[in-house]
């Protein structure tokens, strides 16, 4: 029978051992934000020209998109004027996940689609006109 090895303890992200066998820390990856930047901006796309739920009313803007570090789950920040209609697109866009996915997986090539979930971000008070 063959014995199991252990691969060691596991350590946290952004550190790893160096040849000495101590302990570094290690630069953070820019894979996380390359990714949320094509996510971005096919989810924008997507928005704007395949979606025709009528729950999506008003001017829906993705604000910020970020990505877990394991790169699986993607949390999209949208921001939707006239504020009034922003809980109702927001269950729009949550109820649309699935068709969201599938289509991130044609027209992207990334290996695995993460798992997206949206927020809703009000936007600041506008400022008073004098």
């Amino acid at each position: 029978m063959r014995e199991q090895r252990s691969k060691g303890p596991r350590l946290p992200p952004g550190i790893s051992f160096a040849a000495d066998g101590s302990a570094r820390e290690t630069a953070p990856s820019s894979r996380p934000a390359q990714v949320a930047s094509v996510l971005q901006r096919a989810l924008q796309d997507r928005i704007v020209r395949g979606l025709s739920d009528p729950r999506l009313q008003g001017m829906v803007s993705i604000l910020e998109v970020r990505m877990s570090p394991d790169l699986l789950k993607a949390t999209v920040k949208v921001s939707v004027l006239p504020r009034d209609r922003g809980p109702l697109s927001l269950a729009a866009l949550r109820s649309a996940v699935g068709f969201f996915r599938s289509s991130l997986r044609e027209t992207t090539s990334l290996r695995r689609v993460p798992h997206i979930s949206f927020e809703l971000i009000t936007p600041p008070e506008e400022a008073v006109r004098d």
